[in-house]
């Protein structure tokens, strides 16, 4: 996408403003094509990212309707017989004005060392968005998770029904308790039934529409969840010799080919390796990335309790991944950077390029806003931890 930048005459930005326009707009573009997240996103209720447009910092509410749980009417009873409850059930989410800049050498330096310092600002700011951005996904999923799976090596997952919370249920993790098929299907089979880490109810996560195929000539849409995992975790999956059994028979992902880094399917739900978090790369985090790295890409304005990777770990390290279904994650915000290239930078010798977005990143949580206290409130909308052994 950045290709494009050749199509432009970067020279002429002082005599056309509409260059900075361009030059933004491919930034944009660029920015979601190099991002795994970018098949999620959308502004549909079956999205993994959903988004909603704001222009100002205003707080924002996204909606979130809960299902109806009452019993309805038959025959010739009146609807007010028994009338149900429409909760709309949300969280209020901060939008602030996040952006870089460069400032190049001495215009004479730039001519000697043959730098376009426009373009290659550009090349680095697309980069740093990008970054910026999904790294301020991770945080937001891994935060103060309300449900999880909690990997055993003796019976795959741990039986967390009488843990206080997630928290403390992952915290007994021993070396050994590594991420394994059946962990996953207890995943799958939670979001599915609307069951809880304590085997309480919870709300149902609703499938992702991940990909449009053809089938006997007709347009056939796949929904499922989607599973995030580390490296470290996959690792350990392609260790499980149900795994190893299972990839050698069935579809092989040929259906859900739009994402990247798909290492194979479980129940139709794909696996994706999300990589490692670390100072140069993004990635999942783990209990071992530094508080200070997660606070710095997370927005605290947007979540009522902070908890660091650290806080789901007792004596063993552990890698933190997920089970998202529909609407996990909502970004409220413009729709696309502002680009900037000013020349009074040190009378005038250097250039400064600079870009900045309106932006807000959270989990989708429930919060009732009727006074009416549901038994989803303070709980993640479509997220499901999926917590093993970092090693």
């Amino acid at each position: 996408m950045l290709n494009e930048l050749n199509k432009i005459n970067l020279n002429q930005w002082k005599e056309n403003p509409n260059i900075s326009v361009e030059i933004a707009t491919i930034i944009e573009k660029a920015s979601w094509q190099r991002s795994p997240f970018e098949p999620l996103v959308g502004r549909g209720q079956d999205r993994g990212i959903r988004t909603y447009l704001t222009k100002n910092g205003e707080p924002f509410r996204p909606r979130l309707k809960a299902a109806l749980t009452g019993d309805g009417v038959e025959g010739n009873t009146d609807f007010e017989a028994n009338l149900d409850n429409l909760e709309i059930l949300s969280q209020t989410i901060y939008p602030k004005i996040v952006g870089n800049a460069l400032k190049s050498q001495v215009k004479h330096y730039q001519s000697m060392e043959q730098i376009d310092f426009i373009k290659e600002s550009v090349q680095s700011l697309t980069d740093w968005i990008t970054n910026k951005r999904d790294r301020n996904f991770i945080t937001a999923l891994s935060n103060d998770l309300s449900n999880a799976v909690i990997c055993d090596s003796a019976s795959s997952f741990k039986d967390t029904t009488s843990e206080a919370s997630v928290q403390e249920a992952s915290k007994k993790i021993v070396k050994g308790d590594v991420c394994n098929v059946k962990a996953l299907r207890r995943a799958i089979m939670m979001a599915r039934s609307g069951i809880n880490y304590q085997g309480k109810d919870a709300y149902p996560l609703k499938p992702i529409r991940s990909a449009t195929h053809t089938l006997n000539g007709l347009n056939v849409q796949n929904y499922s969840y989607i599973i995030l995992l580390d490296t470290y975790q996959i690792n350990q999956l392609k260790n499980d010799p149900e795994w190893i059994a299972m990839q050698k028979v069935g579809v092989r992902g040929d259906k859900n080919n739009l994402f990247t880094g798909l290492i194979g399917l479980i129940d139709e739900c794909p696996v994706l390796d999300m990589g490692v978090w670390t100072d140069t790369q993004v990635g999942l985090l783990n209990s071992e990335v530094s508080e200070a790295s997660f606070r710095a890409n997370i927005n605290p304005a947007n979540v009522s309790n902070i908890t660091p990777p650290s806080d789901y770990a007792g004596t063993q390290p552990v890698s933190i991944g997920f089970l998202i279904g529909a609407s996990a994650l909502v970004m409220v915000g413009s729709d696309k950077v502002n680009f900037y290239i000013d020349e009074a930078q040190d009378a005038g010798r250097k250039i400064l390029c600079g870009c900045d977005r309106l932006l807000a990143i959270a989990k989708a949580k429930f919060e009732t806003t009727q006074g009416i206290l549901s038994p989803y409130s303070n709980t993640d909308f479509a997220t499901i931890g999926i917590i093993s052994s970092k090693e």
